[in-house]
């Protein structure tokens, strides 16, 4: 091989991903700029859609009536949920949404005189009457439903990776939506 030859092979070996990290860095600032207006991004088991639907829900929490009571400290003390958030972000996750299940579930049930038992197993019939009963409102009820999406999301897609800090901010809302119910239900009973 000679020299000609061996220049213009190395040249067809380098031409394409040359001219891919020019266009990256050329590009980089728009590409960036578009990152928050996507829904969806895969790259091997990385999936953006989650921790964007769990900023929406964080900035419709903050607007509405529920107080933080539940730190980030609060989940950090916690040692059993620190364990089971370690091994796993995905059981953490279902781990809070059965305490908030539980919660609403005690609730609704508190609240009915006769409980229908086909009705516990429909979370749809128990927040509409969380609400009904003036233990959510609209809000809380939306909050309450994207929770319930999330951790559908969690349990079922097959190929979602979930950050450390996006479950301790799901575990967070979680609880304190289930704390605000535990409140108000023993508000309720009080006043009456």
């Amino acid at each position: 091989m000679d020299k000609l030859t061996f220049v213009s092979e190395i040249v067809k070996a380098i031409a394409w991903p040359v001219s891919a990290v020019i266009a990256m860095l050329i590009l980089r600032k728009p590409i960036v700029e578009l990152v928050p207006l996507m829904k969806k991004i895969k790259y091997k088991e990385i999936e953006l859609e989650f921790s964007r639907d769990l900023m929406n829900l964080k900035a419709e929490v903050q607007l509405s009536s529920t107080k933080e009571m539940i730190k980030e400290e609060d989940i950090e003390r916690d040692a059993r949920m620190q364990n089971v958030l370690s091994l796993s972000t995905r059981s953490a996750i279902m781990e809070a949404w059965l305490e908030l299940e539980a919660s609403a579930i005690e609730a609704a049930v508190s609240l009915w005189d006769d409980s229908p038992t086909n009705a516990l197993r429909n979370m749809h019939i128990i927040g509409e009457s969380l609400v009904r009963n003036g233990v959510l409102d609209s809000q809380q009820l939306k909050i309450f439903n994207k929770l319930r999406e999330l951790r559908n999301k969690s349990a079922h897609v097959a190929e979602l990776y979930l950050s450390e800090s996006d479950a301790k901010e799901y575990i967070k809302m979680a609880r304190n939506l289930s704390s605000h119910i535990k409140n108000n239900v023993k508000n309720n009973k009080q006043n009456k």
